[in-house]
């Protein structure tokens, strides 16, 4: 959740107008800015303000049309407006520290102008909040363009004559397309390259430029992500839109620890190898991609040696980058995971068999690591 400022600080600001002047707003996100301090280090404090952003911008409604005693919207412009005022304190934080690309710039003014318009509206000054919520929409617009790391090529502004050309912007256009930077899904490889593909449709099927590998993707935008604990990771579930329309889910277990934000609306990229195996996820609105890290234990080798260690990550590297791509692989592993159980209880009271497993594993270990 967004930090938001304490509320007693706008009901005093307030006094007795029953509402909050854009300057009294601003005036406590700069407050609450001073008091966050600089975020701490990496990706996560800015992918989290542009998600929570993203969903705060859009919870908001448009101004009223006309000012009335006892709107309602008025006390729910007062409601967004706490939340806002704490996402701009941040936004605020991220760009004294330098955190702040100016791509992400846009994203901070139109915040502050939808903080100015939900606190003219508060105070019913409809003119004011309409002027501010006009300049924050145009904002909007211009930062979701400027982000994302996709466009359609239909998008592109053409001018009215083309003389070289000789084509006019009324012109019939072919098929639209849509052009993207996306990463190879083999683990061994992950070169980012440009493709294009129709929006017509949402599974896509790409070469690698560099490893000449087959690999595919299934584009679609976001409605709602939820992360939730698993026995060994988390479990992160994905409502989508898929290209072309309907509706599908995407669930799967991960064990990286790095957090994946995605806002309503942007366009993601799962990214799958043969079988098909996810092995990471594109968000394409903010260019961030989480490569997956399998769940799941290594029932005999976390028997033999002990959970953390080092081994274990060895050998889990050669089940998921070696074993998991091919269908026999995956066959493989397979039967381990149904077989593995009733071993390691097997093994449980019978040290010295442990200790001649545990020998195996390290000359496997040595041959693979």
């Amino acid at each position: 959740m967004p930090d938001t400022f304490d509320s007693s600080v706008i009901e005093d600001a307030c006094g007795t107008r029953g509402g909050v002047t854009p300057e009294q707003a601003l005036s406590a996100a700069a407050e609450r800015a001073r008091v966050l301090g600089p975020p701490p280090s990496g990706p996560a404090p800015l992918d989290a303000f542009r998600s929570e952003s993203t969903e705060w911008l859009a919870r908001i409604p448009e101004p009223p049309l006309y000012p009335r005693a006892d709107d309602p919207a008025r006390s729910r412009a007062a409601e967004l407006l706490e939340e806002g005022i704490g996402l701009l304190a941040r936004g605020w934080a991220l760009q004294q520290s330098r955190r702040l690309s100016d791509e992400d710039a846009p994203l901070v003014r139109a915040v502050q102008a939808h903080a100015e318009a939900l606190a003219a509206t508060s105070e019913g000054r409809i003119a004011q909040a309409e002027e501010a919520w006009a300049r924050a929409s145009l904002l909007e617009r211009e930062s979701r363009t400027r982000r994302r790391a996709w466009f359609r090529e239909d998008e592109l502004e053409r001018p009215v004559w083309n003389a070289g050309t000789r084509t006019s912007r009324y012109d019939p256009r072919p098929a639209p397309t849509v052009r993207a930077r996306i990463a190879c899904a083999h683990p061994s490889c992950r070169t980012e390259q440009e493709v294009s593909f129709p929006p017509t449709y949402a599974l896509h099927a790409f070469t690698c430029v560099r490893c000449r590998q087959p690999f595919s993707a299934y584009l679609a935008e976001s409605r709602e992500v939820r992360s939730t604990a698993a026995p060994f990771g988390r479990r992160l579930s994905f409502r989508l839109e898929p290209l072309g329309g309907g509706a599908s889910r995407v669930q799967f277990e991960d064990a990286s620890p790095e957090p994946f934000h995605a806002a309503r609306g942007d366009l993601l990229a799962f990214l799958y190898t043969e079988g098909p195996v996810l092995r990471g996820v594109t968000n394409l609105s903010s260019g961030r991609t989480l490569w997956r890290r399998r769940t799941g234990p290594c029932w005999i080798a976390t028997q033999a040696y002990g959970e953390g260690a080092p081994e274990l990550t060895v050998l889990r590297t050669f089940r998921d980058e070696v074993l998991l791509p091919t269908r026999m692989g995956r066959i493989a592993v397979a039967c381990y995971d149904r077989c593995s159980p009733w071993m390691v209880r097997w093994l449980e009271h019978r040290p010295r068999t442990r200790a001649w497993v545990r020998r195996r594993l390290d000359v496997l270990v040595r041959r693979i690591g």
